[in-house]
């Protein structure tokens, strides 16, 4: 609004002189704005008034998922969090270090708070004071360059974080330039762009689901002889597959064998009767 209002009235303004009035003019031209217009909504009217004049300072202060230090605070530690950049889309980043963290507190109760970074930029010139390489996709800043103009505060919720890492290389030329990495903040989680929608299959435990029970076919023929061993020494070959069931219910094995059987019994009968006799003999 204040720069539309400026452009008609000052149509031939550069865009440099837009700015430069928007630095000195624009908090008075607020405050008389919110004053003249009875704006009620309290945010407004107490941002058009402006802060306390007192102001709490901070060495560390947590953001955006990152944990930032002042220079002077991380000097003495072994990770430094005091390096800070923003973005600008007609530009590009701007680089530097915070000095201060400063919170500012403004009339109305509750009382309304907000955090600014004091920073000191490095000088955003490119292959002046920053280096991009394409190629690698990195980018070098020269930490003993400067940027002159003034404008030393950020919001706090502005800040993204990046570290500072000397080059290893002792060539002049790299005495000057630091190499920029970006921290990713410690509460986001990136995630693919596109939606996982195909959910996984469940891994069913092992299990034999039935037992089933495999018999045995002993009636099995084969072309080899078969030789068998009898106990008197005597070889034995078979050239046909012996078959239990056959042997059982042949009538002739079963009348030689019931035969053997009558045999062996009489002989063992007629034993006794001798050991009995000359037992009485002996008596």
């Amino acid at each position: 609004m204040y720069i539309q209002r400026l452009q008609e009235e000052f149509p031939n303004l550069s865009q440099d002189q837009i700015n430069e009035s928007l630095e000195t003019w624009f908090a008075i031209w607020f405050k008389e704005y919110v004053r003249c217009n009875h704006i009620e909504n309290q945010f407004l009217r107490s941002l058009a008034h402006g802060p306390l004049i007192s102001t709490k300072c901070y060495p560390v202060y947590f953001v955006n998922g990152y944990k930032f230090h002042t220079e002077c605070h991380g000097s003495a530690r072994s990770i430094i969090n005091s390096g800070v950049c923003i973005s600008d889309t007609n530009i590009g980043d701007y680089y530097g270090q915070i000095q201060e963290i400063i919170q500012l507190e403004y009339h109305e109760e509750p009382l309304k708070k907000t955090v600014l970074f004091k920073w000191e930029w490095f000088d955003p010139t490119v292959n002046v004071g920053v280096k991009e390489h394409n190629q690698y996709k990195l980018v070098d800043v020269n930490h003993h360059h400067r940027f002159n103009k003034y404008e030393p505060f950020i919001l706090a919720m502005q800040a993204t974080q990046v570290c500072y890492v000397p080059y290893p290389s002792t060539k002049k030329d790299k005495d000057d330039w630091v190499a920029v990495l970006k921290v990713k903040p410690r509460d986001v989680i990136e995630l693919p762009d596109e939606a996982i929608t195909s959910t996984p299959e469940p891994t069913l435990p092992f299990q034999v689901e039935e037992v089933k029970a495999h018999l045995i076919d002993m009636n099995f023929t084969t072309d080899e002889n078969i030789i068998f061993i009898d106990p008197n020494g005597d070889v034995i070959e078979m050239v046909e597959p012996i078959n239990d069931e056959l042997l059982i219910e042949n009538p002739k094995f079963e009348k030689e064998s019931s035969e053997d059987e009558c045999e062996t019994e009489d002989e063992n009968k007629e034993d006794d009767e001798e050991e009995f006799e000359e037992e009485t003999d002996d008596d």
